[in-house]
C-alpha cells in the first residue's frame, strides 16, 4: 500500500477541487445531499490514489451499518430520480472490484469458482428479459453482482497471511456499529414489537432482526476461530475480545432469529465434532443431562415454590424454539409452509422462463394479496424457481455444490480448523436459505462472499506451514 504524497499533482488537484466544490456548495442551494455525495467521492478518490484494497476494507467495515439508511436517497438534479445509498454502494463496489481484477496478475477465469459464480450472475441478466417488472430486475442484477463480485475482491486483496487476518479482523470489527445500535435497542426497549412474548426484537442497523442474526452468526463464527487458533494475543486484547464476543452472543439471542440460533449451534457442534470428536462427545454426554435436570428443576420450583415465575414453556427463548413443533397458528412456521406451497405451485406456471429476476414479491402479491403477511417467500430455492425456472434453480444448486466441493478438496484433514469452519459456514448459510431470505440479505452476502474468496485464496496460494 503506497503512502499519500501531498505534493503529488494528482492529490493536490483532487484536494483543491474538493475544497473549491465544498466552498461553492455552501453558497448555493444544492443542499446537504450533494455535499455528502461529493465528500464521499473526494474521499474515495484520494483513497484510490493510495490503494484500491483500502477502499474494499472500508466498504466491508461500513456496509453492515448502511442498511439503516436504506430509504435515504438524494436528488442531484431536480426532476431526475433520486439516488439510493445502497444502490450507490453497490455500483461503487462493482467498479472497484472490477478495477482490482483488471489490475490483477491472475487469469480471472482460473480463479476457483469463476464459472459457477459468473453463470449464476449471467442467469440474472438472461432471466430479466421478459420480466414482469424490468426495473426491479435491473436493481436485482446490480444487487446480486455487488456481493458476488466481492468474492473476487476478497480473493485478490489477500496476498499474504497478514492480508488474510486483516480481512478477518475487519469483518469482526464491522459488528461494532450494528452491535452498538442493537445494545441501545435492547436496553431502551426500542426494538421491533412484532411478536407476543418476545416484543423487543432487536435489529441494530439492519431492516429486520433476522439479518442481524445471520450477520452475528458469521462474525461470532470467525471470533471462535480466531480465539481457538490463538490469533488473539495480549491479555487486555483477549479480555476485550471475550467481552465483545459475549455482547454479540447476547445480541444474537435477543434477535429471536431461530434460524440463526440453529445455524450457530450446527456450526459450533459440527466443527467441534469433527475437530475434537472425543472431547465433544464427552462434553455433550455431561451437558445434556445437566440441561434436562435444570429444566425439570425449574418446572418443579415454578410449580411448588416460586409460583410467580413464568411457566417454563412461556420463557421467551423456550417459547420461540417450541414454536417450531407445536403448530401454533400465530407462529411464522405455518405461515411459511403456506407461502411455500402457494409459490411452488405458482412457479409451475412458468417452469422454464420464470417470472423474471427479482420479481418474487410481485408474484406473491398477485397470488396472495397484501393481507397475508410479508411478500418475501422465505425460501431462496423456491425464489429462484419462481423467478428463473428450472435453469436458475439448478444454477443456484450448482453454485452451492461447487463451493462445498472446492472447500472440501482444500481441507487437508480434521485438524484444519479454517477449512472445516468455512465448510460449515457455507452449509449453515444454504441450509438457512430453506426457511429464510439469505440471498436477500445484501450486507450478510457481502461479508459471506468476501470471506469465501479470502479463505479459498489463503488455502490455495498462501502456505499455512509458515504459521
Amino acid at each position: 500500500m503506497k503512502s499519500l504524497n501531498v505534493r503529488d499533482p494528482f492529490t493536490l488537484f483532487v484536494l483543491g477541487t474538493g475544497l473549491l466544490s465544498l466552498f461553492l456548495i455552501l453558497f448555493s442551494d444544492a443542499g446537504i445531499g450533494l455535499a455528502v455525495i461529493l465528500g464521499a467521492v473526494i474521499t474515495g478518490t484520494v483513497l484510490l490514489a493510495i490503494s484500491l484494497e483500502s477502499i474494499i476494507y472500508i466498504l466491508l467495515f461500513v456496509r453492515p451499518s448502511l442498511d439503516i439508511f436504506g430509504t435515504f436517497a438524494v436528488s442531484l438534479i431536480p426532476g431526475l430520480p433520486s439516488i439510493n445509498i445502497a444502490g450507490m454502494i453497490a455500483i461503487i463496489s462493482i467498479i472497484l472490484s472490477l478495477g482490482i481484477l483488471v489490475r490483477s496478475k491472475h487469469n480471472t477465469t482460473e480463479i476457483p469458482l469463476f464459472w459457477p459464480l459468473v453463470l449464476f450472475v449471467l442467469a440474472h441478466g438472461v432471466f430479466s428479459i421478459g420480466s414482469i417488472d424490468l426495473g426491479v430486475s435491473i436493481n436485482e442484477i446490480v444487487r446480486v453482482t455487488s456481493f458476488v463480485i466481492m468474492y473476487f475482491a476478497g480473493y485478490e486483496i489477500v496476498k499474504d497471511r497478514d492480508d488474510f487476518f486483516r480481512l478477518i479482523w475487519v469483518i469482526i470489527l464491522s459488528g461494532l456499529i450494528p452491535g452498538g445500535v442493537a445494545v441501545y435497542e435492547m436496553i431502551s426497549g426500542n426494538g421491533l414489537y412484532t411478536n407476543p412474548g418476545f416484543e423487543n426484537r432487536i435489529a441494530g442497523t439492519f431492516g429486520h432482526p433476522n439479518v442481524l442474526g445471520y450477520f452475528l452468526l458469521i462474525v461470532l463464527a470467525l471470533m471462535v476461530y480466531m480465539f481457538l487458533e490463538k490469533k488473539v494475543r495480549g491479555s487486555m486484547t483477549q479480555l476485550l475480545f471475550i467481552v465483545y464476543g459475549l455482547i454479540l452472543s447476547t445480541l444474537l439471542i435477543a434477535t429471536y432469529t431461530r434460524g440463526a440460533w440453529i445455524g450457530f449451534a450446527l456450526l459450533i457442534g459440527g466443527v467441534s465434532l469433527i475437530r475434537w470428536p472425543r472431547r465433544t462427545i464427552v462434553v455433550s454426554a455431561v451437558s445434556v443431562p445437566i440441561m434436562i435436570v435444570a429444566s425439570l428443576g425449574y418446572i418443579w420450583l415454578e410449580s411448588n415454590v416460586f409460583v410467580g415465575w413464568p411457566r417454563f414453556e412461556q420463557i421467551p427463548i423456550i417459547d420461540r424454539v417450541a414454536g417450531l413443533f407445536d403448530g401454533d397458528p400465530s407462529d411464522s412456521i405455518l405461515w411459511r409452509q403456506q407461502i411455500w406451497a402457494d409459490m411452488y405451485q405458482e412457479g409451475w406456471e412458468r417452469p422454464l422462463t420464470g417470472f423474471g429476476t427479482g420479481t418474487v414479491e410481485q408474484v406473491t402479491e398477485e397470488v396472495r394479496g397484501l393481507g397475508l403477511g410479508a411478500l418475501e417467500v422465505h425460501n431462496d430455492y423456491i425464489k429462484f424457481f419462481v423467478e428463473m425456472g428450472f435453469i436458475g434453480f439448478f444454477l443456484f444448486i450448482f453454485m452451492i455444490a461447487a463451493k462445498l466441493f472446492t472447500l472440501i478438496s482444500l481441507t487437508r484433514n480434521r485438524k484444519d480448523l479454517l477449512g472445516i469452519a468455512m465448510i460449515f459456514i457455507v452449509l449453515v448459510v444454504y441450509l438457512s436459505s430453506i426457511w429464510d431470505n439469505l440471498m436477500r440479505q445484501t450486507a450478510v452476502m457481502w461479508i459471506f462472499f468476501a470471506l469465501l474468496g479470502a479463505v479459498i485464496k489463503y488455502k490455495t496460494e498462501i502456505s499455512e506451514a509458515k504459521e
